[in-house]
């Protein structure tokens, strides 16, 4: 039953950030196990020119829009990442 509800909220947190970054690719989203959160990479051409902060902050805000508290305790790290950088480092 766990892992049902793991299942789920990886495809809510997918669904979300899908409608707030269009065209974002959205790669490695999951949990490296049960107990640990939800955790991935996002390419999006929109996060060319902000500082990592700045992408950390537009990321953030768009999840605290969506999702209730508890729920936003169970994201972990997301890497944002241009088109560019994302080809540079061999994430594509």
């Amino acid at each position: 039953m766990a892992s049902a509800t793991a299942r789920l909220r990886v495809r809510q947190l997918k669904d979300l950030l899908e409608r707030s970054f269009p065209q974002a690719e959205i790669s490695d989203l999951g949990r490296p196990t049960r107990e640990s959160r939800v955790g991935g990479v996002i390419v999006w051409d929109g996060f060319a020119g902000k500082t990592q902060l700045e992408r950390q902050r537009v990321l953030w805000d768009a999840l605290r829009d969506s999702l209730r508290s508890d729920e936003l305790l169970d994201v972990g790290l997301i890497l944002t990442l241009t088109p560019r950088e994302s080809q540079a480092l061999g994430a594509d």
